[in-house]
């Protein structure tokens, strides 16, 4: 009765509420490092061939670009100071200022310590194409949230049409292979890392591909909310690439390429048919030889693979993604379309924009947009069909079909004759025929770089004091008075050629009237003798009755520096591109060396870029 009497407590009544499926594990190959494994897998798969193959060969400006002076410099690190100045190419070369030899990237300096050979360029292409996934792997991860997708992305990106079609051009292959690396260090907030990565896509040596790189970054992170990090990744990178731009920025204020104005330039525009071949690989020909596309066939070869598109099509549902990609993609595209278009020149009116040719180079920034459109699309369709197989069906359709076209089949992407056929006998006949008799202290003209002897920077490989070479940023002085010569045969003499080739003939005849390397111009009672050299300088001994005009048949460029006991000597430039030495009366031994005026402050400032950027990192890891 007492239990009767007493009111009952009133019994809650609660539904419990079944928890949220959790999201579906990865599969175990899947899972830890294997994406990374199946990356490194498909990248030595992409390139086994090249890499290994003696029917196989890097081509065209692998080897006259890259190749020549990158086995000069690894030569020099192992004798004798650094080459600020080499006299094998153009007569007289400021060749440590120029930044296509990559001397100060850091990826290459592997290469430089252990010798670089026709493969191991090659090797730097491989090495690029597995940083280009890699990188491309991880900063898809964290928008696609899926590892499937990222993996996909990663394969479309770093073994795209791009990449395979500028297989020749390494300083633009490796500062691509860096944006995505430098697009994830501005998402995840790592500005140490961030500085630099970006100081290594400056001195890959591409100045226009770091350019578009940048710019990029600026795209991608206002579609983050996060452009309050771009100057100070900028700055940093800037300061720690100074090691090479100050100098760079020198030679190129000398060159040829000196006030370049390309603002209404039409060469290396993208046509509307190129884009065809983002789809259609052999649309211009570029695989078959019946190549009908624009000049430089490099630039126009696009092919992302059949899936690509529609899955980056599925992919602009991503709706955390779609503005990222689409301002990755659509400004690059418009910019790459050329004046015609638009908005070429207006982006010419920002800095250092108008300096640089060819805007079809930026595809990378189109590419690598596609690619985590397509990342995102193919974690679409796995996430809607939930197969086991669906994912590695995906990735091995794609990989198989880039590796069929991008490398197997694209004859952009490495030469089908090995390096010996194409260049090495050509070059040992002129080792034989030219180089071996050459006389010491003079040089050997040819009317113009010729492809017949191999690499067209041979004389960097044979140690041939030339008048000629290949490069973009022959000294502008010089180049005109190469262009003179040609229809003064005289002006040969006075720049010390002791023999030149006359294709006409097919003969290497002497010059016998050719003056010596240094001398008084019709001052027979001063007289003027080399005593000793090396490549970097001169010692010359004089005799003179009365002051007068030392010349040298050496190009002038700022940094020769003329001492006689101490006291420095006035060094100017005469006849238009050589070096004159005012001498006083009496005899001397004259010191003549070359050393850059920007390579001790650059490297001071590129040291301070790099402490800044380690104490930058201290406070990230402290402030977590």
């Amino acid at each position: 009765m007492l239990l009767g009497s007493l009111p009952l407590a009133k019994t809650r009544r609660t539904t419990k509420t079944p928890p949220a499926p959790p999201p579906p594990a990865p599969s175990d190959w899947l899972s830890g490092w294997r994406p990374l494994a199946v990356l490194a897998l498909a990248v030595v798969v992409f390139y086994w061939t090249p890499l290994t193959s003696p029917d196989a060969s890097i081509q065209w400006d692998a080897v006259d670009t890259h190749y020549s002076p990158q086995k000069y410099f690894a030569g020099r690190l192992w004798s004798g100071p650094l080459p600020f100045w080499t006299p094998y190419i153009f007569s007289g070369f400021p060749f440590l200022a120029d930044p296509q030899v990559g001397a100060w990237y850091p990826p290459n300096w592997p290469f430089f310590l252990a010798g670089v050979t026709p493969r191991a360029i090659q090797g730097e292409l491989a090495l690029h194409g597995l940083l280009a996934c890699l990188g491309t792997y991880l900063l898809a991860l964290g928008h696609v949230d899926h590892r499937a997708g990222a993996l996909l992305a990663a394969l479309a990106y770093g073994l795209s049409g791009f990449f395979a079609g500028h297989s020749s051009h390494v300083g633009i292959f490796s500062a691509a292979a860096g944006l995505p690396w430098l697009l994830l260090a501005l998402d995840r907030g790592w500005m140490a890392l961030g500085g630099a990565i970006g100081g290594c896509l400056i001195l890959a040596g591409h100045f226009q591909t770091a350019l578009y790189a940048f710019a990029a970054l600026t795209l991608f992170a206002v579609a983050r909310r996060k452009w309050t990090r771009v100057p100070a990744i900028a700055v940093l990178a800037a300061l720690i690439a100074c090691i090479q731009v100050l100098p760079g920025l020198e030679l190129t204020a000398h060159s040829i390429r000196a006030g370049a104005d390309y603002s209404r330039s039409t060469d290396g525009v993208l046509p509307p048919a190129g884009l065809a071949t983002l789809v259609a690989p052999n649309f211009l020909g570029a695989l078959s030889g019946a190549y009908t596309g624009p000049p430089d066939i490099t630039q126009y070869y696009l092919y992302g693979g059949l899936l690509l598109l529609p899955l980056a099509a599925l992919g602009l549902r991503n709706a955390q993604l779609r503005l990222t990609a689409l301002l990755l993609i659509v400004p690059a595209l418009w910019y790459a379309l050329g004046p015609a278009a638009g908005l070429y020149r207006l982006i010419a009116l920002l800095p250092g924009f108008r300096n640089v040719r060819a805007p079809v180079h930026d595809w990378f920034v189109v590419s690598l947009g596609l690619a985590l459109l397509a990342g995102a699309g193919a974690a679409f369709v796995l996430e809607r069909w939930r197969k086991a197989y669906l994912g590695p069906l995906l990735i091995l359709v794609l990989f198989a079909d880039l590796l069929y076209w991008n490398s197997w089949n694209n004859s952009l992407a490495y030469a089908r004759s090995s390096y010996e056929e194409l260049y090495g006998n050509k070059e040992t006949g002129v080792a034989s025929k030219v180089a071996a008799s050459q006389p010491a202290l003079s040089r050997f003209h040819a009317p113009d770089r010729l492809s017949a002897f191999g690499p067209m920077n041979h004389p960097l490989d044979l140690k041939l004091e030339a008048t000629y070479g290949y490069n973009p940023l022959e000294l502008a002085a010089y180049a005109a008075y190469r262009d003179a010569m040609s229809r003064n045969p005289k002006l040969l003499d006075a720049l010390n050629v002791s023999r030149v080739l006359r294709p006409q003939r097919g003969a290497v005849e002497p010059n016998p009237t050719a003056l010596p390397r240094a001398y008084f111009a019709g001052e027979p009672a001063r007289t003027a003798s080399v005593v000793w050299h090396d490549e970097q300088g001169y010692r010359i001994h004089c005799r003179a009755g009365a002051a007068g005009l030392l010349r040298v048949s050496v190009p002038y460029f700022p940094g020769w520096r003329a001492t006689a006991g101490g006291v420095d000597l006035p060094v100017q430039r005469v006849d238009e591109a050589l070096i004159g030495v005012a001498v006083p009366a009496g005899e001397r031994e004259i010191t003549l060396r070359f050393h850059s005026n920007y390579f001790g402050l650059g490297a001071a400032l590129s040291a301070a870029g790099l402490l800044l950027a380690a104490a930058l990192a201290l406070w990230e890891r402290r402030t977590g």
